[in-house]
């Protein structure tokens, strides 16, 4: 069973290298592994790990939801641009006020 190792589900680009060179994989089979993986995914795949969070945060004040959101794709390795976009995005698909949202998350 040869291959690249299994890693956390969800992890960013540059979140799934890190990984890949602790175990010890090549640096060559990590470079056309990540590269594989494009920045439309990476964003499709830090939706997708919001989506799923989204409902353990209800009810808690926006601030904290966003903090707890974006603090999860954080650890995955997402960067804060691409993490802080995709929570405003879910939070304003859900229905959360977008003037309240702006205090919080400015336009980015």
């Amino acid at each position: 069973m040869g291959g690249v190792p299994a890693s956390q589900p969800g992890l960013a680009r540059r979140a799934l290298a890190r990984e890949l060179r602790t175990k010890g994989v090549d640096s060559t089979l990590i470079d056309d592994a990540v590269g594989q993986l494009d920045a439309d995914q990476e964003e499709r795949t830090a939706r997708e790990l919001v989506e799923r969070k989204l409902r353990a945060t209800r009810g808690l004040d926006q601030e904290k939801r966003i903090r707890r959101l974006a603090g999860m794709l954080a650890r995955k390795g997402y960067s804060e641009g691409l993490a802080l976009r995709v929570v405003r995005r879910a939070l304003e698909e859900e229905g959360e006020d977008a003037e309240l949202l702006e205090h919080h998350l400015p336009d980015l």
